[in-house]
């Protein structure tokens, strides 16, 4: 994947910084909360009766240690802010991305048949199945679901629905992006059309979507990258600048 750094600066409002910052963190935190259950899941199933077992998160590069961040790719649709998903960023700088990061070194998780699902993907696929569940079944389950109301809320402004099919999609005549990653799994999320965008790039001119990627850890956003993503998914990243 061609990647590169330039000086052009993307513009964004103190509004939208403050609800990228805000939205990000509830997000963030939303997915841990969801990792988490199957974390315990997995402790208390053991090897051989869990169908769906987390297997052990390495990266050589950064130790036993490191803390990785979390960069957030957000797309400004028409409707709003939405993320469409998630990468882990080391404290040395190196940025995992989907076409990039070797397998073994990849958070994932092993099916009952074997074959391997990207974790990042499969929480936000878990999370929009929950929130789906809980909302239909509000009036059954009582006070306490696995989601708070402001939970739900997040989740449907913000979260992009993604499905282990493509069913719901043909049923309701939506666009979607498959995304199978090595060969693995496919998981399904419906398609946010991102802000078009042009950049000269050594005297020509190159024509992408606009992203935005948020870095957050813990319970913090420290950072905005801005990216123009081309049709072969190279990157070429820009400054924010608040205006």
């Amino acid at each position: 994947m061609r990647e590169e750094s330039l000086s052009r600066e993307i513009r964004y409002g103190k509004q939208d910084i403050a609800e990228l910052e805000s939205a990000s963190i509830q997000v963030h935190l939303i997915y841990q909360k969801t990792a988490e259950l199957f974390k315990r899941s997995a402790d208390s199933a053991g090897d051989r009766d869990n169908p769906a077992q987390a297997e052990e998160h390495r990266i050589h590069r950064a130790g036993p240690r490191s803390s990785p961040a979390v960069l957030q790719k957000w797309i400004q649709a028409p409707g709003g802010w939405k993320c469409i998903g998630c990468e882990l960023r080391l404290p040395d700088g190196t940025v995992f991305h989907e076409k990039q990061q070797p397998l073994s070194d990849r958070l994932y998780m092993k099916a009952a048949n074997g074959k391997r699902v990207q974790i990042e993907m499969f929480i936000q696929a878990v999370v929009w199945s929950q929130y789906e569940k809980i909302r239909m079944l509000a009036p059954w389950l009582g006070d306490e679901p696995f989601y708070t109301a402001e939970e739900l809320d997040v989740i449907a402004r913000y979260i992009v629905p993604t499905y282990f099919s493509d069913r719901p999609f043909n049923e309701q005549g939506k666009l979607f992006k498959i995304h199978q990653p090595y060969g693995h799994i496919p998981l399904y999320q419906e398609y946010v059309d991102a802000p078009s965008c042009c950049v000269q790039v050594d005297g020509e001119l190159l024509e992408g979507r606009l992203l935005t990627g948020v870095f957050v850890s813990e319970t913090q956003a420290f950072g905005l990258n801005p990216y123009l993503k081309d049709g072969d998914g190279g990157r070429t990243y820009m400054q924010a600048f608040v205006q």
